[in-house]
C-alpha cells in the first residue's frame, strides 16, 4: 500500500488517538498540518478533533480539496463542524448535556441512527443506540448545511451525524469515533469503512 490518510486536527488536540484508531482498523494516518495541502499520496482525508470551532477554515479547505481529488472523507467532532461549513451549513452552538463530562471524559447519550441512510448501512443498524459524547458545541437542523443528510440525532435535536447523499464518501460524527472501546458492537465498522474507502484492507 502507498499512501496514508491525511490526518488533519486543530494544533491544540493530540492526533494521536485518532491515528491510533485508524492503525487499529488496518489503516495508516499521517498528521497534515492544518491549512497545508493535501500531500500527493493521500488517499483520504481525517478530520477530527474537540476544539469546538476553532480553526474551521483550515477544516472547510482540507474539505473542499478533499472533494476535488475524490478522496473520502471522514469528519470527527470537531471535523464534522468542518464538513458542514464546507458545504455551507451554519456556525455551531451550544448544547448542553452533550459533555465534556468534568476532567474532560465522555458523557454517555442516545442518538437516533436514521434508517438508510449511509451510517447506518455501515455500521449495521438503524434506531436508538448510546454513544460517548464531549462536545460543549453542536449544530442543529437550522445549522444544517442544506446538501447534508443528518443521519443522526440526539434526543434534544442535536445533529449527531451528517453526511453527503449520493455516491460520495462523506461522514461525520459528533461522538468520539476514535475510542472503540466506549462504543456499541459495530461502531468500529464506520472506521474500517472509511480505511478500506482509502484503499487499506480490512483487518
Amino acid at each position: 500500500m502507498v499512501g496514508s490518510i491525511s490526518l488533519i486536527a486543530p494544533c491544540d488536540d493530540d492526533p494521536g488517538p485518532y491515528a491510533d484508531a485508524i492503525g487499529l482498523v488496518g489503516g495508516c494516518a499521517v498528521r497534515v498540518r492544518a491549512g497545508d495541502a493535501l500531500p500527493g499520496a493521500s488517499t483520504g482525508v481525517l478530520l477530527a478533533g474537540e476544539s469546538g470551532s476553532a480553526k474551521i477554515a483550515a477544516g472547510v479547505y482540507a474539505v473542499r480539496e478533499g472533494l476535488l481529488r475524490g478522496l473520502p472523507i471522514l469528519g470527527i467532532g470537531w471535523g464534522m463542524h468542518a464538513i458542514n461549513a464546507a458545504f455551507g451549513g451554519g456556525g455551531a452552538v451550544e448544547t448542553r448535556g452533550h459533555g465534556p463530562a468534568p476532567g474532560g471524559g465522555s458523557v454517555r447519550h442516545g442518538v437516533f441512527l436514521s434508517p438508510g441512510a449511509k451510517i447506518s448501512y455501515t455500521i449495521g443498524g438503524s434506531g436508538w443506540v448510546t454513544v460517548n459524547s464531549a462536545h460543549a458545541l453542536g449544530i442543529s437542523g437550522a445549522q444544517l448545511a442544506p446538501a447534508l443528510l443528518a443521519a443522526a440525532y440526539a434526543e434534544d435535536r442535536v445533529v449527531e451525524a451528517v453526511e453527503l447523499p449520493g455516491r460520495r464518501w462523506v461522514i461525520g460524527v459528533q461522538w468520539r469515533a476514535q475510542l472503540l472501546e466506549e462504543l456499541p458492537k459495530g461502531f468500529d465498522s464506520l472506521l474500517m469503512a472509511f480505511a478500506e474507502r482509502a484503499g487499506f484492507s480490512s483487518v
